[in-house]
């Protein structure tokens, strides 16, 4: 299941593996030959999350023990309660922002996971859930279209469209995001079994003497995927190192940067600023404008 194609020739030869789950200091890691191992980390230097690709050794008296963890192609992270930076997931190359006429959009969120796929530099597409309930429900989402976000009209519930979702997962890992009431666990449970993650976190459960409903998993799903499940998404944080990255989240503003008079111009109100201009010729949605300089009051 495990693809290892992107492995480096200096680990060909060893015990590598994927994370596929983690609590605590143990967890599960899936072998690039099939399986899965129950693991434990004895360095406390090492803090493997839901995605990594590692080394790992069977010791003596059976035990698999995690030596080294590669390094990621990204990091997924979200603040946890005390408001610090939590690594929750690495490796992921997909996001689908689960959307819905109903509840109400919350499109800042929804511009805050468009910029969090850019900065991580996953492919994203929006899955706008519940189209049985309202006519014409994709309108609003029109302007992600032409900025070149798929956007995939399904009703879970009825079981409306979906060959397109699953198409989606082929080969990818993926996370699912979206506001709470957008049936985010009725889509889950579409793509992996109940019986399933059931039987999963029951044997997490014996073989560990824990519950893992708060931790994050990832699942294999059809055509070599994985899809993470996680607690806690409307969390998520972009880590954001420069305001200028901001801009990374809004194409529209990004292609007009350039031709701003200042190359630091962060388009609030520096004279002679090609979007400020393009805003007053309604040529960047007023919305997606307001979000982006939310964004940035946040950051500054």
């Amino acid at each position: 299941m495990y693809n290892h194609k992107s492995l480096k020739m200096e680990d060909s030869g060893k015990n590598i593996g994927k994370i596929t789950s983690v609590f605590g200091k143990t967890g599960i890691v899936e072998p690039t030959d099939g399986g899965r191992l129950y693991f434990l980390v004895k360095s406390q230097k090492l803090k493997p999350v839901v995605g990594d690709n590692v080394h790992w050794n069977k010791q003596s008296d059976g035990t698999i023990v995690v030596t080294k963890i590669m390094e990621p192609n990204n990091q997924l992270e979200r603040l946890n309660r005390y408001g610090q930076r939590q690594i929750i997931a690495s490796n992921v190359t997909q996001i689908l922002l689960i959307t819905a006429p109903l509840p109400k959009p919350n499109f800042l969120l929804i511009d805050k996971f468009v910029l969090i796929s850019e900065l991580m530099e996953c492919d994203l597409s929006i899955i706008l859930n519940k189209v049985d309930l309202v006519e014409k429900s994709d309108h609003q989402f029109h302007l992600y279209q032409q900025l070149g976000y798929p956007v995939i009209k399904i009703s879970a519930k009825k079981k409306i469209n979906l060959n397109p979702l699953f198409n989606l997962l082929n080969q990818q890992t993926t996370v699912l995001v979206g506001q709470s009431g957008v049936g985010k666990s009725t889509i889950i449970n579409l793509l992996i079994p109940k019986d399933k993650i059931r039987t999963e976190a029951l044997s997490n459960k014996n073989q560990k003497g824990k519950h893992t409903t708060s931790t994050t998993t990832m699942h294999a799903v059809k055509n070599k995927g994985y899809l993470i499940d996680t607690p806690g998404i409307e969390n998520l944080n972009p880590k954001i190192l420069d305001i200028k990255e901001i801009e990374t989240g809004f194409r529209e503003i990004a292609s007009l940067s350039c031709d701003c008079r200042y190359r630091d111009c962060i388009h609030i109100n520096e004279p002679n600023c090609a979007v400020n201009q393009a805003l007053t010729k309604n040529e960047i949605a007023t919305q997606r404008y307001n979000n982006y300089k939310k964004l940035v009051d946040g950051f500054q």
